[in-house]
């Protein structure tokens, strides 16, 4: 017994080291960030300022199959944050183990210059309602994903699982094609989240993007349905275009609209955005409107933000 566990014991380690990574190049970037936002008008207190900070450590080494080994680290606010292990295996794709984000989160193709118009109202006391896909939970504190992305004949694969998580394992894929026509983008993705249990819901998103020289034109459908019998079902179309007016500037402007099953008046959310880079800083500014805002007739509301970043 004592020979078949120093046997075992060697085949254990002799495969560990074929694959451990005989270079390590280590980075650290960072960034930092001011930004500035109107109360919305549904709003009554809240703070103007708020600042941002994040230092990011990675490390990466190549084993002797060829493959490219990175685990990366983000500290947010003086805490560990979001945590990413890769394992890049080249033609047959990439493996993902990672807190910080979700693989296979159906994509929405729309341009913008700040962010999506569904989530431009800044600090909103009434959060808006669904306009694109959630995905799979990530972030400081979430359940570590299983991630995989493959190229396969011009399609983009990504697909996601989060083992164990409360509810039942969430599932994510999205496919992306960009060889139908020069310019091109087609997306259609699928999340199956909280499988489990009677609030479980379903979302896919089908999304095109097209770009034609500094302009670029987006759209997006998206639909939610819950599980459970006359749930709240949503269903939003989000559309947009950006232009990118030299290297350095884009504006950009999007709307969406988003109906819910229960209600009898769709969210509207319009947003003209602008952002400008000159070397390391980056300043942006969107001006955002909702209609309707929480699917409550004549709850309007408008705010105006701006961000300045510095990297490095």
């Amino acid at each position: 017994m004592n020979k078949l566990k120093t046997m075992g014991l060697t085949a254990l380690a002799g495969t560990l080291a074929a694959t451990t990574a005989q270079s390590v190049e280590m980075s650290v970037s960072g960034s930092v960030s001011v930004n500035y936002a109107t109360d919305d008008t549904t709003e009554t207190t809240g703070a103007r300022f708020t600042t941002g900070d994040s230092l990011n450590f990675s490390g990466s080494g190549e084993t002797d199959q060829g493959w490219t080994v990175t685990s990366s680290i983000e500290i947010d606010a003086g805490t560990y944050d979001d945590r990413t292990l890769s394992i890049n295996m080249g033609d047959s794709g990439t493996v993902y183990f990672q807190s910080s984000g979700a693989q296979g989160t159906p994509a929405s193709l729309v341009p913008n210059a700040y962010g999506s118009a569904g989530y431009s109202l800044a600090g909103s006391a009434t959060p808006t309602g669904r306009h694109v896909a959630d995905g799979l939970a990530s972030g400081g504190g979430s359940i570590i994903n299983l991630g995989y992305t493959v190229s396969v004949a011009g399609f983009d694969i990504s697909a996601g699982s989060s083992p164990g998580a409360t509810g039942g394992t969430d599932t994510s894929i999205n496919v992306k094609y960009a060889g139908l026509a020069d310019g091109l983008t087609l997306s259609a993705g699928r999340s199956d989240l909280n499988p489990s249990q009677a609030v479980g819901t379903e979302e896919t998103s089908l999304s095109a993007s097209y770009v034609m020289g500094g302009l670029t034109i987006g759209y997006t459908d998206y639909n939610q349905d819950l599980d459970s019998a006359g749930g709240a079902d949503h269903d939003a179309r989000h559309y947009g275009i950006s232009f990118a007016v030299n290297e350095n500037l884009t504006v950009s402007y999007d709307s969406s609209t988003s109906d819910k099953a229960t209600s009898s008046v769709d969210e509207e959310t319009d947003s003209v955005q602008a952002s400008y880079t000159m070397g390391n800083m980056k300043i942006k500014a969107h001006i955002s409107k909702s209609d309707n805002e929480g699917y409550s007739s004549g709850a309007d509301d408008e705010t105006k933000a701006i961000d300045v970043s510095w990297s490095f």
